[in-house]
């Protein structure tokens, strides 16, 4: 049985997720916490190939790239070395910057939602989160953020119709799983130390648990 924290970090691009993922990564390591810090993609090599797919926009089938992030999500939680149970198994925190709730709301857009949420939800290999705070941001300062530090804005970041989607996907998943899953909704408009503190409350109220 895991002995450590699994949490995720969800929301749309230029959210600031990221950001918070290093902040709250560091208050968690000044406590003296083992933390594992990874994300989705991974840099295994099905993530690198996504990683290609995503920043060079190559026209791929919606359920193929479900396939591949559900493998790399599965090779995530399972490699011997580096994988999220190896560290839950070692009582580390560890902490996610994204999981399948990004599967469900981006491949979502063009493929049947609930059949993403069924091959990854009853894989048996699978691990559920014991939380997932989500960064609710407006789509169009999600945008506006792209486009101020992107040259080259990768796949679905081109398109605010496509990320304002998005987003009502994460909405309507989170309704879905309410009652399987602990999710938080931050409105993550206001400044980053305020968006910061709310969601270390959350994850303190996880880690403190007996």
């Amino acid at each position: 049985m895991s002995k450590g924290k699994f949490i995720v970090l969800e929301g749309l691009d230029g959210s600031g997720k990221s950001t918070q993922l290093k902040l709250i990564c560091k208050k968690l390591e000044k406590l003296g916490r083992k933390v594992y810090c990874t994300a989705e993609p991974t840099d295994s090599p099905t993530g690198k190939y996504l990683r290609n797919i995503l920043s060079e926009s190559l026209e791929k089938d919606m359920y193929l790239q479900s396939a591949l992030f559900l493998a790399d999500r599965l090779e995530h939680i399972t490699d011997p070395d580096c994988g999220i149970k190896k560290y839950l198994d070692e009582n580390y925190i560890v902490i996610s910057d994204r999981y399948y709730f990004s599967s469900f709301a981006y491949q979502g857009t063009a493929t049947d939602i609930d059949w993403v949420m069924d091959i990854n939800l009853n894989c048996e290999r699978m691990l559920k989160p014991d939380l997932c705070i989500f960064f609710d941001v407006n789509p169009d300062t999600c945008k506006d953020r792209i486009d101020k530090t992107r040259s080259k804005p990768e796949l679905y970041e081109k398109d605010i119709e496509k990320i304002r989607e998005i987003r009502k996907n994460f909405l309507t998943v989170f309704e879905k799983l309410n009652n399987t899953h602990k999710i938080e909704i931050i409105d993550s408009n206001a400044d980053i130390n305020t968006i910061n503190d709310k969601a270390f409350k959350y994850i303190e109220s996880i880690i403190t648990e007996d």
